[in-house]
Formats: structure tokens, C-alpha cells, sequence
């Protein structure tokens, strides 16, 4: 009798709340409000997960997922450190038949984290990629800046030294003052306020300049105007992640004049 081919899984790219950890708004019933039917439908069928961490994983797993299921959970790491031999467990796994869900810290996995690599090696693979819809910090943060969300380009972290920041910032400036295309990036908490003040100080005067944190939560804030203004405008950052944005305001067509008609 001919053998069948064992059927692979596929990879599902699972959003999870952009809430940043607290005890008092991770509280399970909270948590479950926060994530999508079919969302939740699809943890409650997985066993195998690709994570950054096991222990942030776990701690948001063990809110939505029966106590007696995390003993099934098989965890594969995915970080900022790993290397292309951290992908063959995750292949394997998929190649095996095994759903695998690839999860993120906050927010949509592959956006500035490290599970876009394996979404490339399961494509080369054949492998089936499912995306799932869920919320994204620097979607929030451009559409609630007023710039320009038809065409935008995407920094990741700009650069940590000082004076490549400045450089890189005068280019950036100078090419969305041309091409009319927004600017989004992030960048470490705890060097928000200095990468704030070299964006000040460095774009161009004309650009509009926004600064977004803390979405999720009752206290989140967006603040976005002329970078002029914020140079005579006090605000101090605050160290939570954040999405930064920059380019032309967004704006319509003024309306055409009809000359009246001769009699």
C-alpha cells in the first residue's frame, strides 16, 4: 500500500495586545476582551509557538489557555540574537504537520522583530504563511498623525551615535520634504527624550513631526504638528515605547472658483 505524504502545517503570524503588562489590565477576562474571536480560536488549537520570550509568552498564554493545556505547549526561541540554525526547529516543525504560531512581544509579529526571517524561509520552503488581523502600534501612530497614510516608508531604529542620528534625520527631512512620503520609526524607551530633541533640532521647519506612545491603555498620546512649533513647545517624552513620525501633512484640494456666467 502507497504511503501518503504527510500534509505540512502551516505558520500563523498571531498579533497580540499591544497593552503593555500589568496586572491589573491583564487580568483574564480583560485580556480575552482585547483579542479577537478567531484569534482565540486559533491559540486554542496550537500547541506549537515561536516566541521572543517563553516567559512573556507564558505569562500571556497562561491568562487565555486552560491551566491543564500549558503542559502540551512546545516553545521554540526567536529573538533579536538568534541566528539562521534557530529556524530549522520551527521548519521542522511545520514540515512535521504541526500548526506553528508565531508570536510577537506587542503587535503584529514581523513588523521590527526577527519572525519575518522565518516567514522567508517557510515561503522557500512551500510552506503555508497565514497573517492574522490585529492591532499595530505604527499603523496607530501614522493614522493618528495627520501625515501623509497613502505613501510612507518605514526606518526601523535609526542609528544610535549621535552624530549618524543627526545625518541620517537632515536626509530623511530633506527627502520627505520632495517625495511627500511620511516616515515612520521606533526606538528604545530609554532614549526617547534624546532622539526626540535631535528630531527637533535636525528636520526641517515646513515638516510636520509626531510623537505616539503607550496605545492600548487609557493613557495612550499622540501629539503631532509643524516642527517649528515644537521648537518653541515644552514636552518632555516619556521612557514608554513610542513610534515616531515625520513628513508633510495630509491635506485636500482647495475648492475651484466658477467665474459666473455673462448674461
Amino acid at each position: 500500500m502507497e504511503n501518503k505524504k504527510k500534509e505540512s502545517g502551516s505558520l500563523y503570524l498571531i498579533p497580540t495586545p499591544i497593552v503593555p503588562y500589568d496586572p491589573a489590565l491583564w487580568k483574564p477576562a480583560l485580556l480575552r476582551a482585547m483579542i479577537s474571536p478567531a484569534i482565540l480560536d486559533r491559540l486554542f488549537r496550537m500547541t506549537h509557538f515561536i516566541v521572543e520570550s517563553e516567559k512573556s509568552a507564558l505569562r500571556l498564554l497562561s491568562r487565555i489557555l486552560p491551566a491543564d493545556r500549558l503542559n502540551e505547549l512546545v516553545f521554540m526561541l526567536l529573538d533579536e540574537h538568534s541566528t539562521s540554525n534557530d529556524l530549522n526547529a520551527p521548519l521542522a516543525a511545520l514540515k512535521n504537520g504541526n500548526d506553528c504560531a508565531l508570536l510577537s512581544e506587542a503587535g503584529m509579529p514581523c513588523i521590527a522583530d526577527p519572525g519575518s526571517a522565518l516567514v522567508a524561509a517557510a515561503h522557500a520552503e512551500n510552506l503555508r504563511v497565514v497573517p492574522m488581523g490585529g492591532e499595530s502600534s505604527l499603523m496607530l501612530a501614522l493614522a493618528g498623525s495627520g501625515l501623509n497614510g497613502q505613501k510612507f516608508c518605514f526606518l526601523g531604529y535609526l542609528p544610535v551615535r549621535e552624530q549618524d542620528l543627526r545625518k541620517m534625520l537632515v536626509a530623511e527631512g530633506t527627502k520627505a520634504s520632495s517625495d511627500g512620503a511620511a516616515r515612520v520609526f521606533i526606538e528604545t524607551p530609554y532614549r526617547n527624550a534624546k532622539t526626540f530633541k535631535a528630531c527637533i533640532e535636525s528636520l526641517p521647519e515646513r515638516l510636520h513631526f509626531s510623537f505616539a506612545c503607550a496605545f492600548g491603555t487609557q493613557n495612550s498620546l499622540i501629539k503631532s504638528m509643524q516642527v517649528a512649533r515644537w521648537r518653541n513647545f515644552l514636552f518632555e517624552p516619556p521612557s514608554q515605547p513610542a513610534v515616531f513620525c515625520f513628513g508633510l501633512p495630509a491635506v485636500l484640494p482647495q475648492p475651484q472658483q466658477h467665474r459666473g456666467c455673462r448674461a
